[in-house]
């Protein structure tokens, strides 16, 4: 899915039936979205994936 920023909206074309979506960004960021043409759901990918931490341990 290619979101796009417009605004205060995000738009991001449909991978199923290939139509056009305009969404809130806070609605966006909530979670799921669904298309307003075919009603399916899809889950936006996380823009920055929690990286793992890592501590190293020292020692004199």
């Amino acid at each position: 899915m290619n979101i796009i920023p417009l605004g205060d909206y995000y738009a991001w074309y449909c991978e199923w039936c290939d139509t056009k979506n305009l969404v809130l960004q806070q609605r966006f960021a909530a979670g799921t979205v669904t298309c307003g043409a075919c009603h399916r759901q899809f889950a936006h990918p996380d823009p920055q994936p929690e990286r793992e931490r890592y501590a190293l341990a020292g020692g004199l």
